[in-house]
């Protein structure tokens, strides 16, 4: 998992760091980095409200669909294909987009951890001689020790803090000064190693970015407690809390704006519940993660409110006609390739044709397949064989994708012969 969050968070950690060097405070980093990659991303939730919101639209169409062919799932997928592409819409166009707020989470969590490697451009090196006078100078370096190996992702964080406790920075700048530094083995034993990597300016450059690693005087390295009597200040109680407020707000924001639209919308039941994971996931990642992280979460949720009323506002009804017609226009005029969905969908209607013709695969028991007759020498009928039924499957599969073959132009695909399994007597 540590390894999926840094490949994350280094380009997300540059980005970071050139808007923090240029505003020369996290906090408002976070909220411009926020903002920043709203904006990036805008592009593909227009495309993703576009789409939600013709889709909406389409819903009365897809309920004719499911009672026409409610005793026909075959059919009834087919026929909703066909009038997803003459709309030309991708139903499944959002399943990727949702996940990137999580994904860009998992970055941000990255760098508020890290920020000497993702902000100051510590090298390892620097962090692990860091690491060993943190130890050295600490007052119970065996609970320090424990301390940093429990929560090794947030090392970087802990050594921070111990780091800027009283009289610990001059302590620490003494030890660098004299080039060597005391370790412990797992054993306890006690060696001198030379310091080759860190250097005097550390410390200076430790405590000035700690000044900044703020959001008005809420230090965003410290972790909310839900105790609000043992958090350093109100704001960083708030800070999930708010959060959560946000999120269940856009949640039922966008319910009321589903239903407004398509008031036959059925009500979800047990799905609601699914509906307001995120405001439980925001209050819940609030209370375990840094405040930094937490705070951009929280930002995160106003700003997608924010661009979920606008986009609301800006698809209305009328708007979604026009755009259904100029979508359905492309479509009719593309002359395309058509994609490996839509052919298989075609190759299993033709195979459907083909069944309601009585010309479909065989199964063993019985079925379509006994409308061709089989008989011995003497005239006498019979079941097909096994081998029979897989030679009849394999021909009228290969005959459909023949005939898409032709359609489209290209080599017919050769696929190995059906092979029928029977079924386990229970």
């Amino acid at each position: 998992m540590n390894f999926i969050i840094n490949i994350i968070g280094v380009p997300l950690g540059f980005i970071m760091k050139l808007i923090y060097n240029w505003v020369g405070n996290y906090g408002i980093a976070i909220i411009l980095f926020t903002l920043f990659t709203k904006i990036l991303l805008f592009p593909v939730s227009y495309k993703q409200q576009k789409n939600a919101a013709r889709q909406q639209l389409l819903a009365p169409k897809l309920k004719k669909l499911q009672e026409k062919y409610r005793n026909e799932p075959e059919k009834m997928q087919l026929e909703q294909s066909k009038l997803y592409q003459e709309e030309n819409i991708n139903p499944y166009s959002s399943c990727l987009t949702s996940f990137i707020p999580l994904i860009l989470l998992w970055g941000v969590l990255a760098v508020v951890y890290k920020p000497m490697t993702y902000i100051m451009d510590y090298k390892k090196p620097v962090i692990e001689e860091a690491k060993a006078i943190v130890l050295m100078i600490d007052d119970d370096r065996e609970a320090a020790e424990k301390l940093i190996n429990k929560n090794s992702m947030r090392e970087e964080l802990i050594l921070m803090g111990k780091l800027l406790q009283d009289g610990k920075a001059e302590e620490f700048q003494a030890i660098v000064k004299s080039g060597e530094v005391t370790v412990w083995d797992k054993d306890g034993n006690e060696s001198v190693q030379k310091l080759a990597a860190i250097d005097e300016s550390f410390v200076p450059a430790v405590t000035q970015f700690a000044e900044t690693f703020k959001i008005g005087n809420t230090n965003l390295s410290e972790t909310p407690n839900w105790k609000p009597m043992q958090n350093s200040t109100v704001f960083l109680f708030l800070i999930p809390i708010l959060s959560g407020i946000l999120q269940l707000c856009m949640t039922i924001y966008m319910q009321h704006m589903q239903k407004k639209r398509n008031p036959d919308m059925p009500n979800m039941g047990p799905m609601n519940a699914m509906l307001y994971f995120m405001p439980l996931f925001s209050v819940w990642i609030g209370f375990t993660v840094p405040a930094g992280v937490g705070f951009y979460w929280m930002c995160s949720s106003a700003f997608s409110f924010v661009q979920s009323f606008l986009l609301y506002s800006w698809f209305n009804e009328e708007r979604v006609q026009k755009i259904g017609e100029i979508e359905r226009e492309k479509a009719k005029k593309a002359n395309r390739r058509p994609s490996m969905m839509q052919r298989l969908m075609e190759q299993q209607e033709e195979m459907l044709r083909q069944q309601q013709g009585g010309e479909s695969p065989a199964t063993l028991g019985g079925g379509p397949s006994n409308r061709v007759r089989y008989s011995d020498d003497d005239g006498t009928e019979r079941k097909p064989s096994r081998s029979e039924i897989e030679e009849y499957n394999t021909s009228v599969i290969r005959e459909a994708r023949k005939r898409m073959a032709e359609k489209y132009g290209e080599e017919e695909v050769q696929e190995e012969p059906v092979k029928l399994t029977k079924k386990k007597k229970k």
